[in-house]
């Protein structure tokens, strides 16, 4: 009797680890269930939010320097006529990015496709919103290559001033374009790093402050702060730089030269014309001049 009651005792214990196993079991199996409806989920969720992404990612646009916001081109925000070359600029754009003329920069761009050409073009700030006022600096087939990028060089004569920098990608899937703005120190300039003394009052030159140079002349200082050109030397501030005060000391001989010889030509020819065509005067002034010879010399 003891026996049959420890086998049903036994038994019934079996059933119930089986039966809480078998509950495990299901557990596990629905949280597994559960996963995969969540991960599902995620990945509709993902492809969903790539499709909403990818017509703006497919499309190559600027992104160092930091440009504007936006871009403009072809079915751009809808837009299929937009002719302006860059986003307007806003109040919350990027300061420009400083660089002295002549002196280069990276500028990278994405790459959505493997087509098309890549420009950069530059423009006075002020004319910017004419495709025609941009002188191209740079172009390059479309390529693989992810990002794609450059080192640009400023050109050396480039005018001190505000400019836009123009990414312009031109393909047979449309025209897009986005725009950095730059400020551009006169060729040359140093800037300030806290070592350098200012010609002006012998402070010593900080960042956003540039040492206006000709040659190896210090000739002024540009303080991108204030906006204010302060000129040494001879020299005066026009615009964004210093620029010689009247004439340079070796134009100003130049010209008094030019002035003597045009001066000693007139007298020689006269003389020549006068001693042919007319021998009476020549006659006299010779006489005259013999006299006050004689009056210097006494002989």
């Amino acid at each position: 009797m003891t026996e049959g009651r420890a086998n049903h005792h036994h038994h019934y214990r079996h059933r119930r680890h089986q039966q809480y196993d078998g509950h495990h079991i299901h557990l596990h199996h629905d949280s597994m269930r559960t996963r995969r409806r969540h991960t599902n989920v995620d990945k509709a969720k993902g492809t969903k939010m790539m499709m909403m992404v990818s017509p703006s990612l497919c499309h190559d646009y600027l992104t160092t320097p930091t440009p504007r916001k936006g871009f403009s081109g072809a079915n751009a925000d809808g837009n299929e006529n937009r002719i302006m070359p860059c986003e307007p600029k806003t109040a919350s754009s990027p300061a420009p990015r400083q660089i002295v003329a002549g002196q280069s920069m990276p500028v990278e761009w994405t790459n959505g496709h493997n087509t098309g050409m890549y420009h950069l073009e530059i423009a006075p700030a002020s004319q910017d919103t004419s495709v025609s006022n941009f002188k191209r600096l740079f172009s390059a087939p479309g390529a693989a290559t992810k990002p794609q990028g450059t080192i640009l060089t400023i050109p050396d004569d480039t005018t001190p001033g505000y400019h836009t920098l123009r990414f312009y990608w031109n393909s047979t899937l449309g025209q897009w374009d986005n725009c950095v703005d730059l400020l551009v120190i006169a060729s040359g300039s140093k800037a300030g790093d806290g070592s350098t003394l200012s010609p002006v009052d012998n402070h010593l030159l900080q960042p956003g402050e540039y040492l206006l140079m000709s040659g190896s002349t210090p000739i002024g200082v540009y303080n991108v702060n204030t906006g204010s050109v302060t000129c040494i030397g001879g020299y005066k501030a026009d615009g964004l730089r210093c620029v010689v005060s009247g004439l340079a000391p070796g134009a100003a001989f130049a010209v008094a030269l030019v002035i003597i010889l045009l001066i000693v030509g007139v007298v020689v020819g006269a003389l020549i014309y006068i001693k042919r065509k007319k021998p009476l005067l020549w006659y006299g002034i010779t006489t005259k001049a013999g006299d006050i010879k004689k009056k210097i010399t006494g002989k």
